[in-house]
């Protein structure tokens, strides 16, 4: 296969791919603004975009302010309650014919909203225009960056109209998954009484990517247990806990206590270790922090609401700077995507599935698209639309491009890689069309975006100081007040309390 594509001989070329998966975020939400503020080539906002309300009244697009105050208004950093629908059923009337009470193409976000959160939540008129909101650079100053030094592609979609873990599941294995029951070992310990609660924890068996490369090939990066290990089976077998292809993130960030109970199934080292060092394997696949699990904190830096997406910013400027700074850059392929929408806006109708897709007839289309930046001195700068052969194969760039992409580059014998993987993978377009045979040396120094951020990080330092630990409330509310976390949160918390649970105390 690698003979015959000149393409995917550019990919073999590279030494290293890393990935990052945020969450929840549309690519109008994120990286629309961009046509707004000089990039016409790219397929983002006009500005009058609109969906209706629930009582017939227009709500154009508009723009939030990461600034605003973080609990009354849209615009801010938004609370678990202003959370928009994102399941198959909301995203089914955000992207739906026949829900738009004679408003435009994708014109359900709104009335999505309204209905999954007036009753629930007390969210009045006044809040009803938040999935319309969208963010500009001066509060995504790293995207803004990257996607004007590099390529920004418009055409990534999410690989199901729904929610984390069915995209999560494509991303890593190249099709959807039913959850499982414990088995083995991990099935022995949850079936104690006091980890019974804990058994449904979102736990799949679907063979990931991984298995098709060798285990030096890989490591995948976390703040707590990877997500690998909820996914594949193989990585959750504790009598083979796999420590090398396990670590932490910033293992100067994680305090002792967390490093002590985990030091069973994650290895010594970090990734900006292994970047600083040039030691990076083949493949790094990075997850963001979903939640800080020594105190159960909501704050994170996955851009999920209601994390601050300006600690999301902070979190890609570090991984940027890291492999920039790295002496394996000149070879090294950054993708940055998010896993689906999370119920804001888009204005691109998903495409249609090709008649063979295996996820049909559950779906019949993509999910809405997300954003996606592709980075590296061999990349050429540009904006990327549909794949060269969409017409013909029907393929469009989504989260099964990333195991395309990898595999292309690093298996042994990628023919016979892909050939085990679903068909999905087996159709994506992969992302070598956009390797250069030499690094460029046209890039511009992202001294504007870290000013941004280095301004942000000692505002929240002094924020902390100010008011000391004792009298800080962690739920987003204030004092006397639950904290609140997201759903992944709270799906992550009860997996990482399992695992701490389960015997991996010293």
């Amino acid at each position: 296969m690698a003979n015959s594509d000149p393409a995917a001989e550019r990919l073999r070329s590279l030494q290293h791919i890393v990935v990052v998966m945020m969450e929840n975020r549309s690519f109008d939400h994120m990286l629309g603004y961009l046509s707004l503020e000089g990039m016409q080539q790219v397929d983002g906002l006009t500005g009058t975009e609109f969906n209706m309300d629930a009582d017939g009244d227009v709500i154009n697009v508009h723009a939030f302010d990461a600034n605003a105050n973080k609990v009354q208004r849209p615009g801010e950093a938004l609370q678990k309650r202003l959370d928009p629908d994102h399941s198959p059923a909301g995203v089914r009337k955000q992207v739906g014919s026949g829900y738009t009470q004679g408003g435009p193409a994708m014109g359900g976000f709104v009335r999505s909203f309204i209905e999954s959160r007036k009753a629930a939540d007390n969210v009045g008129k006044d809040l009803w225009s938040v999935p319309m909101g969208y963010y500009t650079s001066k509060d995504v100053p790293v995207y803004d960056h990257l996607a004007r030094q590099y390529c920004v592609c418009d055409r990534w979609h999410a690989s199901i109209p729904g929610d984390t873990w069915p995209n999560r599941l494509y991303a890593t294995t190249g099709t959807k998954g039913d959850k499982v029951s414990a088995t083995g070992l991990w099935k022995s310990f949850t079936d104690a009484t006091p980890l019974r609660r804990l058994q449904s924890m979102p736990l799949y068996d679907v063979p990931a990517f991984t298995r098709q490369l060798t285990n030096n090939q890989w490591r995948w990066y976390s703040h707590d247990p990877g997500t690998l290990r909820l996914v594949d089976a193989r990585y959750r077998d504790l009598a083979k806990p796999m420590r090398d292809n396990f670590a932490f993130f910033d293992k100067r960030a994680v305090d002792w206590l967390t490093k002590r109970l985990e030091s069973p199934i994650v290895s010594g080292g970090s990734f900006l270790d292994d970047a600083a060092r040039g030691t990076l394997p083949q493949v790094s696949w990075i997850d963001p922090n979903f939640v800080d699990l020594s105190v159960l904190e909501a704050n994170s830096n996955d851009d999920h609401p209601p994390s601050d997406i300006r600690a999301g910013q902070s979190f890609i400027l570090d991984v940027y700077e890291a492999l920039l700074n790295s002496p394996v850059w000149e070879n090294t392929l950054l993708i940055i995507t998010y896993d689906e929408h999370g119920g804001f806006f888009d204005h691109v109708q998903p495409p249609p599935l090709p008649a063979e897709d295996e996820a049909r007839p559950e779906f019949t289309t993509y999910g809405v698209r997300v954003p996606a930046l592709i980075v590296g001195p061999r990349v050429q700068r540009t904006v990327m639309h549909d794949p060269d052969d969409a017409a013909t194969t029907g393929a469009l760039y989504d989260h099964t491009t990333l195991i395309k992409t990898i595999l292309l580059a690093f298996a042994r014998n990628p023919a016979a890689a892909i050939a085990k993987m679903p068909g999905r993978v087996q159709r994506a377009p992969h992302l070598g069309n956009l390797v250069l045979d030499a690094p460029r040396t046209d890039i511009d120094d992202a001294r504007n975006a870290r000013d941004l951020i280095d301004t942000w990080r000692a505002a929240a330092r002094e924020r902390r100081a100010a008011t000391p630990d004792a009298g800080v409330s962690r739920a987003p509310d204030g004092a006397g007040q639950p904290v609140v976390l997201t759903d992944f949160q709270s799906d992550w918390a009860n997996f990482a309390l399992t695992a701490k649970r389960a015997g991996f105390e010293p």
